[in-house]
């Protein structure tokens, strides 16, 4: 049985990839083997005829999936992940209805492999985890297992699901909060170099006069009076010091492969956060607040803790960096089989 009866439109012949997403290809290629599998089975496998309901269901399921991935998807459907779990539930269900008409030889061979996912997203003390365990230990594995393995697929699907869509909603809320912090600095960097006074970032020095020691002002661009530029320099000094803190964090960022990244959303909150720790850690420090400090008496220093500060920002971030990481290991299927409380 062809499926091409179902789904006439060939990844080959439409250009599926013709947008950009690294998801697309996974997409393209699953659909294909799938594809392939199914038409094999098929072939080979005797009393066909009474699955061909099946093999017209895989066949819905492909031509979505690659419907999905072949259209282009706007700023919503994005956010919401629409055309992804579009395409990735419909790839799914078509895998589940795959070992519906499997060989039973070849079913009983990939049983390890169904094992492998169940352990990846389902609980350890699954009990249909646990049966099937049992069921590849013993090694008897027959034709009556199929129902099983596809309800740890379909469980461990679902469950992968739900997964993905967390990491979703924490990528969604980080960009809002990127685009919410970066306003936030953005006004205040505005009214700094606008009215000076409003946002000081002057420290005190001590200049020899005629009549003695006296207190004089030095400002971040080199003044002895608040400046258009101060403001804004401390926050590009705060910036790179960011920017450090974000290289530095690339080689302890795990590398797990799920459906949505959080990388660069994490990234992007450090810029407005070392502007927003480098502004106001200059500002206690000038204000005599920390005991001991009663302001800064050079440009460099004034510049140096300003790095300090935008640097400092991770002290904050490392909590949503901690978050992101919990995400993601929780909707990798790479996770170690000893976390969590996934099976050992």
């Amino acid at each position: 049985m062809s499926l091409d009866a179902v789904s006439p439109e060939r990844i080959g012949d439409t250009g599926v990839l013709r947008w950009p997403g690294t998801w697309r290809v996974y997409v393209a290629t699953r659909s294909e083997e799938i594809r392939a599998d199914a038409e094999r089975a098929l072939t080979v496998r005797e009393g066909a005829g009474q699955l061909v309901s099946v093999g017209e269901g895989i066949g819905t399921h492909l031509a979505r999936a690659e419907s999905y991935a072949r259209s282009r998807h706007g700023l919503r459907r994005w956010l919401t992940g629409h055309a992804i779990e579009g395409a990735w539930s419909n790839v799914n269900s078509a895998t589940v209805m795959l070992y519906g008409v499997l060989p039973t030889a070849e079913l009983c061979g990939r049983a390890t492999e169904v094992l492998a996912i169940g352990r990846a997203y389902l609980p350890g003390d699954d009990p249909r985890l646990v049966q099937l365990h049992a069921r590849v230990a013993a090694g008897d594995l027959n034709e009556g297992d199929r129902p099983l393995m596809q309800s740890v697929l379909r469980a461990a699907y679902t469950a992968q699901a739900m997964e993905s869509g967390r990491v979703r909603s924490f990528r969604n809320l980080l960009l809002g909060g990127v685009v919410m912090l970066s306003m936030i600095v953005l006004g205040l960097v505005t009214v700094g170099a606008i009215w000076p006074d409003a946002v000081p970032m002057c420290g005190n020095q001590s200049v020899i006069q005629t009549q003695g020691l006296m207190p004089a002002q030095i400002c971040p661009t080199g003044g002895h009076r608040p400046g258009h530029g101060d403001v804004p320099l401390v926050a590009l000094v705060g910036v790179l010091g960011a920017a450090l803190s974000s290289a530095a964090s690339l080689s302890t960022r795990a590398d797990l492969s799920t459906r949505y990244s959080l990388a660069v959303a994490q990234t992007l909150l450090k810029a407005p956060a070392g502007v927003a720790t480098a502004v106001l850690g200059l500002l206690i420090l000038n204000s005599g607040f920390v005991p001991g400090m009663s302001g800064l008496g050079s440009q460099p220093a004034i510049l140096v803790w300003a790095m300090v500060f935008g640097y400092g920002q991770q002290v904050v971030t490392r909590f949503v960096d901690q978050r992101a990481d919990t995400l993601l290991t929780a909707a990798s299927p790479l996770t170690p089989s000893d976390r969590g409380t996934r099976a050992a």
